[in-house]
């Protein structure tokens, strides 16, 4: 019985924890919001010390037809919004890479292309982090612009 009772403060002391962090919405930034539509979503959220990155599309499509290029211009648009954020990728955590069937490759995925965009920025040199990571294949929108690739992440500040 009395483990039964110590159980409880301990749960609700984790929900008061939990609510008492804020969110902090960052805007979506133009390169993903290239019509300048107004919509119901924020570039990232903060809560605490980890940073949400919404859905992320390659900024330059136009210039990167295939699933590598469009993964580098994706990694490389993040990186330049981490940093306004006071982040790098060696702070990402999550990664969620989204693929889309590829025209060029009858209609499948080009899982061997995106590894090669990522592995440019994961497990290297430069960023030896290997974040967990999860890839799914999916049809992307129709307003993605010729979307291969999208990314999502998390990202976390360490102290």
């Amino acid at each position: 019985m009395i483990n039964r009772l110590l159980f409880v403060p301990v749960v609700l002391a984790g929900f008061v924890t939990a609510s008492a962090q804020k969110m902090t919405e960052v805007p979506l930034p133009a390169s993903q919001n290239q019509n300048n539509a107004v919509l119901p979503i924020s570039g990232a959220v903060w809560v605490g010390n980890t940073l949400y990155v919404s859905g992320w599309l390659d900024p330059d499509m136009k210039s990167h037809p295939d699933t590598t290029s469009q993964t580098v211009g994706i990694f490389k648009d993040l990186e330049k919004f981490l940093e306004t954020q006071k982040l790098t990728l060696r702070n990402v955590a999550m990664v969620r890479m989204f693929l889309g069937s590829d025209p060029a490759k009858e209609g499948k995925v080009d899982f061997a292309g995106m590894t090669a965009g990522y592995t440019q920025f994961f497990g290297t040199k430069d960023y030896p982090n290997k974040p967990a990571r999860t890839t799914l294949q999916v049809v992307l929108p129709a307003g993605a612009r010729g979307a291969l690739v999208e990314v999502d992440l998390v990202a976390v500040k360490l102290k």
